[in-house]
């Protein structure tokens, strides 16, 4: 039986790993799952230690130092993980961040010639590519190193190819599997008839946070100047973040009286209930590492506006249910909105069909494949 440890950072964060190493482990895989945290609330949370050969391994080893020296960190948790596990039973380290995550698997390689292979996410290409330079070298040796390289989404392979990695690199990134992240099987199931019968008026649909980088006031501005040659209404769910209070004060406004917010909703059958309710989802993120929310609102019939070059960007090319637009530009959305109206029954049957195709099963076989090359 082969068995994996899985260094993430991001574990105690984010549902979707634990997704992933349940699916791993009804495919026979022991899974042994490093998390270090930074704070005691992290300990414990989305733990599935209860499930056969699988262990999550907490610790609360992290501190503001760590965010200051990179080098302190991956030696602090390399050092850690020594201590923790036994790395003789290994047989290879999946690194779910390039920088973060991947460092810690660059040391194990090197001190006990176990093999690994490293996602690269949003925070790899967009912040430590980008602006930590001192680390560009480190992160290419990274590369170098790994067995495997793992591009969560297209958009980020083609990033880091034209803006970060020299040509003697290039073959070894362009010699890559594309693996996105899953969607749950419940999102399939029981589908719920769309309750809008007519395209008037439109129903937009914004589902996240109101930080700055979700580019929630543009989009206001931009569906404002759009309710002017058309009735329609824009529901945003979700907010908090660095632009919610801005975002609130606009929406008093009578200007924006085509939108309200309503809040978090809770619970894969409620967010069912509030896709059927709309026609097309709407999120122009300046930066998006993947973008789940995306799949979800397709699972259910939902043609999806979304940020050329980010998140899902290179999955459906020329396709007629997720069109990429520049976030800042109001002529690009509306263009992409009118052109899903075009066809909007077609779009949005082939959204839903599109959405199978990211099921948690077919995306642990594809890292089956990666894991026993």
């Amino acid at each position: 039986m082969i068995h994996v440890l899985h260094i993430c950072s991001d574990y105690s964060q984010q549902k979707l790993y634990r997704e992933l190493i349940l699916e791993l482990s009804k495919k026979g895989i022991k899974q042994t799952v490093y998390v270090p945290v930074r704070s005691v609330l992290e300990i414990g949370k989305y733990d599935i230690t209860s499930i056969e050969n699988v262990k999550v391994n907490f610790s609360y080893i992290l501190s503001f130092k760590h965010r200051l020296f990179y080098h302190l960190k991956t030696s602090s948790v390399f050092a850690d993980i020594e201590k923790q596990i036994d790395l003789n039973s290994v047989d290879i380290v999946h690194a779910h961040f390039l920088f973060s995550d991947g460092g810690v698997a660059y040391k194990i390689k090197t001190k006990y010639s176990i093999p690994y292979i490293v996602a690269i996410r949003n925070t790899d290409v967009n912040v430590f590519f980008k602006y930590m330079l001192h680390l560009r070298a480190f992160g290419r040796e990274i590369i170098k190193a790994s067995k495997k390289i793992v591009f969560i989404t297209p958009a980020y392979q083609s990033l880091l190819v034209e803006r970060y990695v020299p040509e003697k690199f290039s073959k070894k990134v362009v010699d890559v599997s594309i693996v996105p992240n899953g969607l749950s099987p419940l999102w399939l199931e029981d589908a719920i008839i769309s309750c809008v019968q007519t395209l008037v008026p439109l129903k937009l649909l914004y589902v996240g946070d109101f930080s700055r980088n979700k580019n929630v006031i543009q989009l206001l501005k931009v569906i404002k100047n759009f309710s002017q040659r058309m009735d329609v209404e824009l529901t945003l769910a979700g907010g908090g973040g660095n632009d919610h209070e801005s975002v609130l004060n606009l929406l008093k406004r009578e200007e924006f009286g085509f939108a309200k917010y309503i809040g978090r909703v809770e619970g894969i059958p409620a967010m069912k209930q509030l896709y059927s309710q709309h026609h097309i989802f709407i999120m122009i993120s300046k930066l998006e590492t993947f973008g789940l929310v995306y799949l979800e609102a397709m699972s259910q019939g939902l043609p999806v506006v979304h940020t050329a070059g980010q998140g899902i960007d290179g999955y459906f090319k020329n396709s007629s249910f997720a069109i990429p637009v520049n976030p800042n530009s109001e002529r690009d959305v509306i263009n992409a909105i009118e052109s899903i109206l075009n066809n909007y029954e077609i779009a949005s049957r082939e959204a839903r069909k599109a959405s199978k195709s990211f099921l948690w099963d077919e995306i642990a076989n594809s890292y089956l494949k990666i894991y026993n090359l």
